[in-house]
This record gives structure tokens, sequence and C-alpha cells, in this order.
């Protein structure tokens, strides 16, 4: 069984990633009680299956490394910020885990460097120091996430839909595909990772519950609100010209969401659209659960 600890609970993962470890599918393979790492325990109550541990994990970071001594499992659900990550590879460095799963969700970062060369390069170097440190760790890219109630309201914009201007300007084809996870799969692909023998793990795994491509997603979100949307597009050779003009000005935070519209806008294995996938390494054969899709 895996001595686990989490940190980041206030994220959108904290909650699936705790479900999922103490659900059916896995309980039997946790070492309760999991331990939780936060600032703030007045939100949460201890149980027999998970102990909040109050900290903050820059300044309690010596007193992180005795309390997480033994640990198997670190699961990092944390925000990219330089002095916490710092802070998570000096415990981690300390600990050895059998195995750390950093904040890698999402883009698969390596494939989108060929568009923004040094995006989220924090993700990556954060990834290498804790290697660098003798730790084993597991890089899980998701693609886009979010709930599944919610999550064609939240992601076509994303894609350029507008429902206010009734219409949708689409960056490459409306045909590009993307990959996306709900957040329930993710908390169960993490649990997963937490509870497997290490050995069996590559250092990446991308994993999504499926993909869509633009136009289907548009089309959903204009069902759901009984609109039609005007649809433009930009050909997929001005949209990366266009990416590379804006990314050469440096990254712009309020800008991220065009930066994952124009990785999408570059087609398959660019860092969105997982044409191969680790699916089978951490639900074979969806023999530990059903992907959900939207």
């Amino acid at each position: 069984m895996s001595t686990i600890a989490v940190f980041g609970l206030g994220g959108f993962l904290g909650a699936p990633v705790l479900e999922a470890l103490q659900s059916s599918t896995f309980a039997a393979k946790v070492n309760f009680p999991i331990l939780a790492i936060t600032r703030d325990d007045s939100k949460y109550k201890s149980t027999e299956k998970v102990k909040y541990i109050k900290a903050d994990t820059v300044k309690d970071a010596d007193h992180l490394i005795k309390e997480l001594s033994g640990v198997d499992a670190i699961l990092e659900l944390l925000g990219p910020d330089p002095e916490v990550f710092a802070a998570t590879e000096k415990i981690a460095a300390a600990v050895k885990p059998k195995v750390y799963v950093p904040s890698q969700f999402g883009v698969d970062v390596d494939q989108s460097q060929e568009i923004f060369p040094g995006f989220l390069g924090l993700k990556l170097d954060h990834s290498q120091k804790l290697r660098s440190a003798g730790v084993k760790v597991v890089d899980i890219p998701t693609g886009l996430f979010g709930t599944k109630d919610s999550f064609v309201e939240h992601i076509a914009p994303l894609v350029g839909a507008d429902a206010e201007k009734k219409q949708v300007t689409y960056l490459g084809s409306p045909k590009n595909e993307f990959s996306y996870s709900i957040l329930s799969d993710i908390g169960n692909v993490v649990a997963a990772v937490a509870t497997t023998d290490p050995s069996k793990l590559s250092d990446k795994l991308r994993v999504h519950s499926g993909s869509i491509s633009q136009e289907e997603i548009v089309a959903k979100y204009a069902s759901a609100k009984s609109i039609k949307l005007d649809a433009k597009e930009v050909s997929q050779e001005d949209a990366l010209a266009e990416a590379k003009k804006v990314w050469s000005e440096g990254f712009n935070p309020e800008k991220f969401i065009y930066y994952l519209q124009a990785i999408i806008s570059q087609g398959k294995e660019k860092g969105l659209w997982f044409t191969k996938d680790d699916n089978e390494v951490v639900n074979p054969g969806q023999s530990a659960w059903k992907w959900t899709t939207i």
C-alpha cells in the first residue's frame, strides 16, 4: 500500500484527487491517512482517511520534511510559482518519495515549445530539477480540463465562440481537435499513478477523457444557448505567423487563452491534440473506471 501526501487542495484538482484515493477503486491500495497539506486547516476536518497538516509550503519546508518522512508518493496540485516549486523540490529531495507527480496537467509543454519556445518553461525546469535530485517524476499532460457540466460553456469561448456577437473565429481548421479531461478522470489517473509500482511508469503519461473538434464543441455551445454563430476562419499558416509575432512580444498572462487557441490551431501533436496516449497504462480496458466524455 502507498503512503501519500497531497499539496494543493484549493485548486481544481484537490477534491477530485482526494475523492479518487478514497474510492472503492483505489482505497485498498492506499495506506491511510492521506497527508493533505494546507495553509488553512479551518476549512477541513481530519478523518481516519485524511490527515490535514497546517503548513506553509515555503516557510515550513523543514517541518514538512519531517512530517512527510516515509511517504511513498507526493502529489503536487499547485499552480506554477518559482518560490513554491523551489520549496517542494527541497522537500522531495529530502523525503525521496518513490514517485512524484508535479503540476504538469493540461498542455503537453514539451510539444508546445515548437510554437512558443519557453512557454511554461517553469514547469519543465521543475520536473527536471526533481529528477536531478534522484526522484522518480511522472508528468501527466491531460489536455484542456474542466467539469463535465460546465466544460462546453467554459471551453467554447477558448476556441473563438462569442455568444454576444453571435460569431466564432476559428484559428486553424474548424476540424482540428483537442484533447480534454474531465476532473474526475484526472483524479482517477493521479490515484492510479500514486498506487502503481513506479518501475512500471514512464516519465510522462499523456492521458485524456477524449478529444473533440473545434466545430463540434462550438455546435454544442450554440445548441445549448439556442443561437446561431456566423463562422470565420484564420488559416493554420496565418494563425502560426500571428502567434509567433505575439510571442515575440513576451509572455502575457492575459493572453493565456489565446496561447491555447493558437496551439490548437496547429493541429496534431503540438501540445493539445494527443493522437497517441497512455490511457491503457493507467486504466487498461477501462477496467478501473469509465472515461467521462462530453
